[in-house]
């Protein structure tokens, strides 16, 4: 049941995408490797690391299929917070406890 919901809610999520335009593209993978590691950078005291310190970190991140499958997966899932804040129609209700964890978890 639960691997079901999963993969019901993975080709909503891909439809979703598609329609929508929400792909994550290699520009915004740099983009955002490049605003990571001058944060973290940053985080250590340099505070102005220069072009070619960046560029050459976020090429061997690059060259890392996983590290780039984890920021894609990163960048896909705020794409979508993004896209269901701005396009959900949200009710507010007031409820029990005990009737928000029968909804929740049913």
């Amino acid at each position: 049941d639960r691997s079901e919901k999963g993969l019901r809610y993975q080709l909503i999520e891909g439809k979703l995408r598609a329609e929508n335009n929400l792909q994550v593209t290699f520009e915004e993978l740099k983009d955002h490797s490049k605003n990571m590691i001058k944060a973290q950078m940053a985080q250590f005291g340099q505070m102005n690391p220069t072009d070619e310190e960046v560029e050459g970190i976020v090429a061997r991140i690059m060259g890392n299929e996983e590290e780039v499958k984890r920021l894609g997966e990163q960048l896909n899932t705020n794409k979508m917070l993004i896209f269901f804040k701005e396009n959900a129609k949200l009710k507010t209700k007031e409820i029990t406890y005990e009737k928000f964890m029968k909804e929740a978890y049913a």
